[in-house]
């Protein structure tokens, strides 16, 4: 293991892989779940192509920001997740997309530096922003994307801007702040009608006879929760996961609180999966699957925010990221929206105005997507700030 160490000064440069680094000082600066040494570094060993950028000060590490060449074959695609049928559209039309240098983390909507990555001065950002475009033509790269931006997260859009970066709307994530000290606090906290959902939701998992269990210990568990996660995968988007077939039994060599897989049982049949992760007083949901008859029902529920708001409130964790689907029952149920816009420059000017042009058909899609999937809870009440939406 390389651990760098560039200067007193304070310095941006790029670095490749997470074990460059060492895990306690990686780890360090983690601010949610995502953000762990061990999650990118397993995700690196199963296919992503990392392309990280070390943020250093006379003190050493003060942030890594998290960057992958994503395209198609790899590990992971960031046009199936964000561009979806448009990027597919393109293709067709005979332009390429791909590669991309996509700051974001592994297997999450997230595009957030580790550490003090939000209070970067100008000039740092500046030079993390020459890195990747860096790296974007060194690896012929179409573009670099930042995915996934908090829209409140001005002075790295301030940078962005001067550095020609289109910015659009992306989505809205939803967000859940624990203020109870237990689940019963919070059922109590809603208004009747929703206490009444939520009540009927828990009454059908125990008329069902399901079980629930959060381990962080679930090696002899792994190959079942690859196995109804590709199910799920390939029922959902129509074509097998490219994930590696080792995946969840990498990431539970080593077991520690700050992954755990969630599991649901109909007796010894496992009906419903997915990892949380936790670091920073935040825990974070991914790899949710189920099986068909389960899915968008109470043990869906009961996975997505009736079990995390458990969890969060034994341990002392203070948000929930429950993320960019689902909204709807989210927002139901508590959470508020955040913003989040995706930065794009185009390797090629060329390049530049097809992706921004994708960028604002993007936008105004996911826009009429949520205003459709939110119905009445749709307004300014179900957004936590109210800033312009960027276009």
């Amino acid at each position: 293991m390389t651990t760098l160490h560039p200067g007193t000064h304070q310095e941006a440069v790029s670095i490749g892989c997470a074990h460059r680094i060492g895990a306690s000082e990686w780890d360090r600066l983690a601010r949610r779940g995502f953000h762990r040494h061990r999650w990118a570094a397993v995700a690196e060993r199963c296919g992503w192509s990392a392309q990280h950028v070390a943020v250093y000060g006379p003190a050493g590490l003060r942030s890594v920001i998290p960057a992958y060449l994503t395209g198609r074959g790899m590990a992971h695609d960031l046009h199936d997740r964000w561009l979806g049928p448009l990027g597919r559209s393109a293709a067709w039309a005979g332009m390429s997309l791909r590669p991309v240098v996509s700051v974001q983390t592994a297997f999450g909507p997230v595009s957030e530096a580790t550490g003090d990555g939000a209070d970067l001065p100008a000039s740092l950002l500046h030079q993390a922003f020459e890195e990747l475009e860096a790296t974007a033509i060194e690896e012929r790269a179409r573009a670099v994307v930042w995915p996934f931006v908090e829209a409140t997260n001005r002075p790295l859009l301030e940078v962005a801007r001067e550095r020609g970066y289109g910015v659009f709307y992306a989505a809205g994530a939803a967000r859940l702040p624990i203020r109870w000290a237990t689940f019963e606090e919070y059922l109590a906290s809603r208004s009747k009608s929703v206490r009444r959902t939520i009540r009927a939701d828990l009454a059908q998992m125990r008329a069902a006879e399901l079980g629930m269990e959060s381990t962080s210990d679930f090696l002899i568990h792994a190959a079942k929760i690859d196995n109804l996660y590709r199910k799920a995968f390939q029922r959902r988007n129509g074509h097998p996961t490219p994930l590696a077939p080792d995946f969840f039994s990498r990431l539970a060599q080593s077991p520690d609180r700050s992954v755990t897989a969630q599991l649901t049982w109909s007796g010894s049949r496992l009906v419903g999966s997915s990892m949380n992760l936790a670091a920073g007083g935040r825990l974070d949901g991914t790899f949710a699957a189920f099986t068909r008859e389960q899915h968008g029902g109470p043990a869906y529920f009961n996975d997505l925010i009736y079990q995390p708001i458990r969890n969060a409130c034994r341990e002392g964790i203070g948000t929930l990221e429950l993320g960019p689907t689902a909204l709807y029952a989210k927002v139901l149920r508590g959470a508020t929206l955040q913003r989040r816009v995706v930065l794009i420059r185009g390797r090629t000017p060329l390049l530049h105005a097809m992706l921004c042009a994708l960028g604002r058909m993007v936008a105004i899609r996911e826009e009429r997507k949520e205003r459709r999937a939110l119905g009445a809870l749709w307004g300014a009440r179900c957004f936590a700030e109210r800033e312009e939406t960027p276009r």
